[in-house]
């Protein structure tokens, strides 16, 4: 929408709201119809609609629930690689074709707000939602969301929205946890990604929306957080579209509204409302706040709207025949995207690719081979329009041969185990398959039941079963494939290492991923992917799991700045494979670098490195060219280089590409606490380094800018000098009194916080029960709330049916149930139970029981009363 335009429909939707003369109809706008749909809008939306727009959970599918509340099953839709495997293909213009097939799925089911892309950095492996966020790194999650988006909205029917805004980095305890993470940090890693889409180069770029998430940030939640909602996401990056909360992620309605927190989801039938309404009658909030959020909303709703009365049908008037086209289409798109996010670890003996004529009898191990593990569970789980699964695809290939051939099958594993029980009939039967083999391929990796959203993983490791299935298939045969599928990273141990002669991670590559992993087994496709995030050695060497995930109620950032390859490189720390790490059938050569700069001002800077790379192979083969700049002589601490720019080349053998970058200051500047702002040190000193990962540096210059400033005091002290501690760096050893000096004047704040937290932990008592107790600690102590938690389980576990996926289902929904809020009985119940009963209920759990049981009783008066005292509520 161009700046014309946007005034136009902003002046629109003044018109329309100056039609009601009652803020209380515009109060209604900021609550969900229902869990998708939003209220219609009188004069907009049409009169016989009952919504207005619909939003669905993504990122990588259309994710159109059967039942409302239904988190599995769903209208059928393509299931394109996961975030964690896109990330992968380092492509921008991969994620924007992708996110232009999303958006034709979304008219086909009458979506108008797609949720997606996720990113949140990974700041821990085990994070269970791992697999919808990009990467450990924010510069390359904000060019491909960028992508990702522009894709999406680039018909102006779709809606992206960008999420969980933020430091939403774990499931452990995610609704109420509270985040202590200082600016610095916040502002180098955690925020990047959404500014760089709020600050989107073109209006396509920029999300329509951004979701709120459900943790607290600094003591407030986000979703009632106005630094982070109206001073930083609204004054200083100039966001003018809508904020929606995560799914009941609300916890005071007044603050959030009065934060600039627009739309609440899901649809509650307003019970917040007599809050907001005592709030307005008493001055605490103005009216002038409603009519903001509800203006934002109506714009959104005039934009997005289908223009046809009718589109409630809209799916059903679609020609069967053009849909069933489109989605064999995107079936091909969602192979070809899958064949760039798969990385090539390890190739030894150049075993890869294999040669068909010469490969006759293969040996095929693996649960994960028949059932394909392609996507994580949660809210972002797909029903695919179809499955192609690697022993599917390789029985196609060999299909139809006059020569003879055979392929050979073990299962090695029960892909549903989420412990480290080794079944040894299964390993021994698979070791007999894999002799018969010219080649094994062994599928392995994290089962489904492992990462979900609602709990985080315990380790980074595979199941014992996978890893001794492959130990014993390497002891009998010389040419083994491992090929992962995970959502997460998972560490090989050492004595895998270097077993297998070669390992293709595929992530997750949705409902192709079968056929793209055999077109790069067989050179039908290259690999090109490289890894978003380095994968250690042992969890013990990642800094943030002494403080990850953190207790119930607190989760300090106090690795700071030292996440993945920040910390690894900086502190040479020896990896499995670094960050940007992957392997081709063919090499390349870097040469000719040339770095100049054009602008040194104080506030401005501009500088264009050149190169070319050469094919050097015998194949075609695509390469990832990164650029990292390295401080020399700063005054401050920083990691000893970061990612700034990319590009990924197709050359042909023989031939040269010509690759140039342009830095602006964002590329050589740290965030200064003390004068609040992005800054260059005066005289600094960089490095550019250019190569095909953080440590496969091939080529590098330096160069030194007159102008900048003076880093502040502050910023200075706020780290301590790079140092070690009995062999141990010392930025993995962080005390209460250094991490509290990161926070500046809320120092006191922070160590207050502390010691409430480990004075709360050495009680160990859940009372008094409050909203935002999580059911599962209030069943400890109250028997209402363990017979309401096993009333919820069942009632969501109903829709789960039988069969190989029923074990995995109940676990999700077990621990997002036990990990509720109380006060999301009220959010998700649709009306059925109010604020006043829950918090009758409280009193009675609290042990109160003469004051519960006579609220109970009047809390249908009061509720009568409130509405007579103002008709028009």
């Amino acid at each position: 929408m161009t700046e014309h335009e946007q005034l136009a429909s902003s002046s629109s939707s003044i018109a329309l709201l100056s039609q009601f003369s009652s803020w209380q109809d515009k109060l209604t706008w900021l609550n969900g119809y229902d869990l998708w749909n939003l209220h219609p809008i009188p004069g907009l939306t049409p009169a016989n609609e009952t919504s207005s727009i619909r939003l669905s959970d993504g990122p990588h599918g259309v994710r159109k629930p059967l039942s409302d509340l239904s988190l599995q099953e769903s209208f059928p839709a393509t299931c394109f690689p996961s975030a964690c495997a896109t990330a992968c293909s380092w492509n921008d213009q991969l994620l924007r074709t992708m996110g232009r097939a999303l958006a034709l799925e979304s008219e086909y089911y009458d979506v108008q707000v797609l949720l997606g892309p996720g990113v949140n950095l990974k700041r821990h492996p085990t994070g269970g939602r791992n697999h919808e966020y990009f990467s450990e790194d924010p510069y390359l999650t904000g060019r491909l969301a960028c992508a990702y988006i522009e894709g999406v909205q680039e018909s102006g029917k779709v809606a992206a929205c960008i999420k969980h805004f933020c430091l939403n980095n774990q499931e452990s305890h995610r609704m109420v946890v509270n985040v202590l993470c200082d600016d610095r940090t916040m502002r180098e890693l955690y925020l990047p990604a959404f500014e760089m889409t709020i600050k989107g180069k073109s209006s396509r770029q920029q999300p329509k929306t951004i979701m709120a998430s459900y943790n607290r940030v600094m003591g407030k939640y986000a979703c009632e957080n106005s630094r982070l909602l109206t001073d930083i996401l609204r004054d200083e990056w100039k966001f003018d579209g809508v904020v929606v909360s995560d799914w009941a992620a609300v916890s005071d309605r007044v603050e959030a509204i009065r934060a600039g927190m627009d739309l609440e989801m899901p649809g509650s039938k307003g019970a917040y409302d007599p809050e907001v309404l005592q709030a307005v009658q008493d001055g605490r909030l103005s009216p002038s706040h409603i009519d903001e959020c509800a203006g934002r909303i109506n714009r959104l709703i005039q934009e997005f709207q289908p223009k046809n009365n009718d589109h409630k049908e809209q799916a059903s008037h679609v020609d069967t025949s053009k849909a069933q086209d489109m989605f064999e289409r995107h079936d091909q798109l969602a192979r070809e995207i899958a064949h760039e996010c798969i990385v090539l670890l390890q190739n030894n003996d150049n075993l890869l690719p294999l040669d068909k004529s010469k490969t006759r009898n293969i040996s095929v191990i693996g649960d994960f081979a028949k059932n394909s593990r392609y996507q994580g569970m949660g809210s972002a789980h797909v029903t695919p329009t179809k499955i192609t699964s690697l022993y599917d695809a390789l029985s196609d290939l060999y299909k139809g041969d006059h020569e003879e051939y055979s392929i050979f099958y073990a299962p090695g594993y029960d892909a549903d185990e989420d412990d480290d029980e080794i079944h040894q009939r299964l390993v021994d039967e698979a070791v007999e398959v894999a002799a018969k083999g010219d080649v094994v391929l062994v599928c392995v990796g994290l089962p489904e039941i492992m990462e979900s959203e609602g709990f985080d993983r315990p380790h980074i490791h595979m199941p014992e079963e996978h890893v001794r299935l492959v130990e014993s298939i390497c002891k009998v045969h010389q040419n083994v494939v491992v090929l992962l599928s995970n959502g997460g990273v998972v560490t090989i141990p050492n004595n895998l290492f270097p077993g297998p002669k070669a390992i293709l991670d595929g992530f997750l590559l949705g409902q192709a991923g079968g056929g793209a992993m055999l077109d790069v087994l067989f050179g039908i496709a290259s690999p090109s992917g490289r890894l978003p995030e380095a994968i250690p050695i042992s969890i013990d060497d990642i800094p943030a799991t002494r403080y990850f995930p953190g207790t119930r109620d607190l989760v300090q950032y106090r690795e700071g700045l030292d996440v993945g390859y920040r910390y690894f490189d900086t502190n040479d720390i020896p990896v499995r494979f670094p960050f940007g790490h992957g392997l081709a059938y063919t090499s390349f050569a870097y040469e000719n670098l040339q770095v100049a700069i054009h602008v040194d001002e104080d506030c401005k800077k501009n500088v264009t490195v050149s190169l070319i790379v050469r094919n050097t192979g015998q194949k075609c083969g695509k390469e990832v060219v990164q650029l990292y700049v390295r401080p020399i002589n700063s005054m401050v601490y920083r990691p000893l280089h970061e990612l700034k720019d990319f590009q990924k080349l197709e050359i042909e053998p023989g031939q040269s590409r010509a690759v140039e970058f342009e830095l602006d200051i964002r590329s050589f500047a740290f965030f200064d606490t003390g004068s609040n702002e992005w800054t260059v040190e005066s005289s600094s000193q960089f490095e550019i380094q250019v190569g095909s990962s953080s440590r496969d540096i091939r080529l590098s210059d330096t160069i030194r800018f007159k102008t900048g400033k003076k880093a502040t005091t502050e910023a200075r002290q706020s780290y301590p000098p790079k140092a070690t501690q009995n062999g141990a760096p010392l930025s993995s050893i962080v005390g209460d009194d250094v991490f509290a000096d990161r926070f500046g004047m809320l120092r006191y704040n922070v160590l207050q916080m502390i010691e409430e937290d480990n004075l709360t932990q050495s009680i160990q008592s859940c009372k008094p029960i409050h909203r935002n107790t999580l059911l599962k600690d209030a069943a400890t102590v109250s028997l209402i709330a363990r017979v309401m938690m096993k009333v919820i389980i069942h009632v969501a576990s109903r829709e789960v049916q039988d069969g190989p996926t029923r074990k995995r289902e109940l676990k999700m929904i077990t621990a997002n149930v036990e990990n509720l809020p109380l006060r999301n009985i009220v959010l998700f119940s649709q009306g059925k139970i109010s604020f006043q009963f829950l918090d009758s209920l409280i009193l009675l759990m609290n042990g109160n029981y003469s004051k519960g049981f006579r609220t109970i009783l009047f809390s249908q008066k009061r509720q009568t009363d409130i509405q007579e005292d103002d008709p028009n509520y």
